[in-house]
């Protein structure tokens, strides 16, 4: 679709420059200006395109119970994590699998934005569009698009927080079952004096 919206645009300019002179530098900065400006269209409409199969998205985590321990697992991925609980270890792996793909999809998604308004600041350099008293169309793409390059850094952060986060879960040993966890120790007769009916 990219290439395709690109390669549209490109032959479009062409032809509209050269029958009304779109242009005004030589040939060969028109010609470098025409396939930046097609760039940008390919790279706003990959930005549209899906880059993930929804039904192979791993399937949300279970509610733990108790917010303590969600906020104790979500604090894994911050800035500054705090060490790994042993019984959390199989949650936190899961966790990080989860937005690692979120993160992958957000990164592939946005980055072209960013590329797409970057690339049209250079075509309009090139072509020399803009005049003296135009300089905030000239600035104008520059500034979007750094401005959307930090939802790209954003995305890329996060998934390097959930990839260390991951490793750190793994290089735990397993946790032991939780039934064995929670299940009380069993006394003998002499430590306690109550029992259930059919004891």
């Amino acid at each position: 679709m990219s290439g395709l919206a690109a390669t549209t645009l490109g032959a479009f300019l062409v032809v509209a420059d050269a029958l009304w002179v779109l242009f005004d530098g030589t040939p060969a900065l028109d010609v470098v200006a025409i396939v930046l400006f097609a760039a940008a269209l390919g790279c706003l409409v990959a930005t549209l395109c899906p880059v993930v199969d929804r039904s192979a998205a791993p399937p949300p985590g279970a509610p733990l119970g108790d917010w303590r321990r969600s906020e104790r697992i979500e604090r894994q991925f911050s800035a500054r994590p705090p060490e790994i609980e042993p019984e959390d270890r199989d949650e936190v792996v899961a966790a990080a699998g989860r937005l690692i793909g979120t993160s992958v999809a957000a990164v592939s998604r946005t980055v072209w934005l960013p590329a797409a308004w970057l690339l049209a600041w250079a075509a309009l350099v090139v072509s020399g569009l803009p005049s003296d008293d135009q300089l905030t169309l000239l600035v104008l793409p520059a500034l979007l698009g750094l401005l959307q390059a930090t939802t790209c850094l954003v995305a890329v952060t996060a998934l390097a927080r959930a990839d260390a986060a991951r490793h750190r879960a793994l290089a735990l040993p397993p946790a032991p079952p939780r039934s064995a966890r929670s299940a009380p120790p069993r006394e003998g007769r002499g430590g306690s004096q109550l029992a259930l009916p059919d004891e």
